[in-house]
């Protein structure tokens, strides 16, 4: 009989919590690592956790892989620094749902508060069709077959911003996209940002307001509103919901996004929204010895956090 997606999930988190209980080092002479607030969105949902920051500026081999409801996708990355903390190196991924394959290459930067990321994508819808031109397009417009095979490559840039507010953090992304292969006088459906474009540019600007909750901030839910620029069409999309994700510990993390359409040009169902992500994202890493200074400091710091939470039941 075959498992459902979420039976299937659940397997997977299980294995994986498992995993890192038995092969992940945890830092010396503290607790076990513990998130800070940070931000959240599309693919990139940017959670970081104390425990990265601890270990030594080095040459690394990183992995992350997301697995959720119809797709999966496997990064690595090759850098120098602190992975998910202070790094900066090259990163690939193959993409693999079930409206097609594709494959990402690029460079990627990140400091505290900050990402930056730049590269090719290149995806192969199994079915999609370049569009004809129209004013509006519906669900059915973009699962019509007539037109030539609709694939294609993007070159991407992105920066992912983080501000740390009372109860929680805000965060900020910046988006742009160039796309080539598209024969001339088609439009076409992108499929990572979801909305028919008219070649060669798109962009994003999403805004949210994460709340943090729970020990050590590990529950981390709020809403978020983005519009899509269609330059060559000039229109926009505007969207506007919910993320949410629970960091089970440095390693492990479950992730939810519902951002469904407020205001489209086109009428393209779920197929314009972004439910991009439901399911478990685990993060593995070369290993370091820890640096003193950052675990002398982590420790100084979770003392101080004690001592506030204590603070109340004395008084």
């Amino acid at each position: 009989m075959r498992a459902s997606p979420a039976l299937s999930a659940m397997g997977l988190s299980a294995l994986l919590t498992y995993g890192t209980r038995t092969f992940a080092q945890e830092p010396l002479g503290i607790e076990p690592p513990t998130p800070s607030p940070a931000a959240a969105g599309g693919w990139e949902q940017a959670v970081v956790a104390r425990y990265w920051a601890l270990g030594r500026p080095r040459l690394f081999l990183s992995a992350l892989l997301d697995n959720g409801y119809a797709y999966v996708k496997p990064q690595v990355a090759v850098g120098y620094g602190r992975p998910y903390w202070h790094w900066v190196g090259l990163q690939t991924y193959p993409i693999a749902s079930l409206g097609g394959i594709g494959h990402y290459a690029g460079i990627a930067g990140e400091i505290p508060g900050l990402q930056l990321r730049g590269g090719a994508r290149y995806y192969y819808p199994f079915a999609r069709s370049f569009l004809l031109p129209d004013d509006s397009f519906s669900r059915r417009d973009i699962e019509n077959l007539e037109g030539p095979k609709a694939d294609y490559l993007t070159l991407e840039a992105e920066a992912v911003t983080t501000i740390k507010v009372p109860v929680g953090s805000m965060f900020a992304i910046g988006t742009f996209y160039r796309t080539l292969l598209v024969p001339d006088g088609y439009f076409l459906y992108e499929e990572s940002l979801r909305a028919v474009m008219k070649p060669p540019y798109i962009w994003r600007g999403r805004l949210g307001y994460l709340v943090a909750f729970g020990r050590d901030a590990a529950i981390r839910v709020g809403p978020a509103a983005e519009v899509i620029g269609l330059p060559g069409r000039s229109k926009f999309v505007l969207r506007g919901g919910v993320l949410a994700s629970v960091s089970i510990n440095a390693f492990l993390e479950a992730q939810a996004s519902f951002i469904p359409v407020i205001l489209s040009p086109d009428a393209l169902g779920a197929a314009g929204g972004d439910f991009g992500q439901l399911g478990m994202r685990y993060r593995w890493a070369t290993s370091s010895t820890p640096d003193p200074e950052a675990l002398k400091k982590a420790r100084m710091q979770r003392i101080e956090e004690l001592k506030e939470e204590r603070a109340p039941a004395r008084r």
